[in-house]
């Protein structure tokens, strides 16, 4: 972060690898074994969780159980299907809870997350630090997903900041790109320890 930045005043946290931890391949695994041929429908199913049409809600789940069953030979029924869906693969990020409390006293908090209907229900009922958030802009939601800079002008709106007093973080580094291409400070999220090295090192208020 460099010194001559101007002081932060809001944060953009993304959620899945920031606020929590994940796996995407743990949902594949699962539906693939139910599969005619598990091997290759494993391999066709890698990154299902984030695929696009999913994550802005273009396609139902409904929609994408018939899809496997016509496709993949997928043998479950809708209700397993949405069971194996809605079961977490995703667990508290150790340290971002109480990170995320201590900002919310003097800073806005935006949210700003690529998830799908189905399982975002299941992440607010999980994670209770969601709650010290100003706003939670999931893409399910908006209809557009990051990287579009549609969704980080979106989330410069809810932080009621110019983006660059907006401190963007985010795992994946084409969204960090992005962010910082529409003039927002970034961090690109490896690590607790290294957020915390960056907050050090910025000029927000009482960070």
């Amino acid at each position: 972060m460099r010194r001559n930045m101007p002081r932060v005043e809001a944060f953009v946290f993304d959620l899945f690898g920031v606020i929590i931890s994940f796996d995407n391949d743990i949902v594949p695994a699962r539906l693939a074994r139910h599969c005619t041929d598990p091997d290759e429908a494993l391999q066709h199913l890698e990154g299902l969780m984030a695929r696009p049409e999913i994550i802005t809600g273009e396609v139902t789940l409904h929609q994408v159980h018939r899809r496997l069953v016509d496709v993949h030979g997928l043998a479950l029924t809708y209700p397993q299907f949405e069971a194996a869906w809605l079961e977490p693969y995703s667990w508290p990020m150790p340290g971002m809870a109480d990170l995320v409390k201590a900002l919310s006293e003097n800073h806005r908090l935006v949210l700003l997350s690529n998830v799908d209907h189905y399982y975002w229900q299941v992440v607010q009922a999980m994670q209770p630090e969601l709650q010290h958030f100003t706003e939670l802009l999931v893409s399910c939601d908006l209809g557009y997903a990051k990287p579009a800079p549609e969704a980080f002008l979106c989330a410069g709106r809810a932080a009621d900041a110019d983006p660059e007093r907006c401190l963007f973080v985010d795992d994946t580094q084409a969204n960090v790109e992005a962010a910082r291409a529409l003039g927002f400070q970034t961090h690109w999220f490896r690590d607790v320890p290294g957020l915390h090295r960056t907050l050090k090192g910025s000029t927000t208020k009482d960070a």
